[in-house]
């Protein structure tokens, strides 16, 4: 299994562009560009799923909490003047992509020592 890094890579660029740009624009122009990007980021999530991107339902479930998070700072949270956006983002990327390594190391493993395809997870 060959994994993909396409959405993710999109995600976690779109994710500080979207806070940086927070940083300068007011609130209305805040809760805009998030539901905005949020559903932008939706479909894509939708176009990633279709083209089996994700390891497993927990990797999509992972990546579509990044895209929760966007839309709550965009709707609950007024201001963004601080840089710890970038704390958040670091752990969302550690866990995207330990759990998708993790996982991969776990079916390569397993295809070594199982004869025959592999249930689904």
């Amino acid at each position: 299994m060959k994994l993909q890094w396409w959405f993710t890579l999109v995600l976690g660029a779109s994710y500080l562009a979207l806070f940086n740009l927070w940083m300068k624009v007011g609130p209305p122009w805040i809760v805009i560009s998030g539901l905005g990007f949020s559903t932008g980021l939706l479909a894509l999530l939708w176009v990633a799923a279709k083209r089996d991107y994700f390891v497993n339902r927990w990797d999509a479930l992972f990546h579509a909490s990044v895209i929760l998070d966007v839309a709550l700072e965009a709707t609950l949270i007024n201001r963004h003047d601080h840089v710890g956006f970038y704390l958040c983002s670091a752990a969302f990327a550690i866990v995207l992509t330990g759990y998708r390594f993790c996982c991969l190391r776990f079916l390569s493993r397993a295809r070594a020592t199982m004869p025959g395809p592999l249930p689904p997870f």
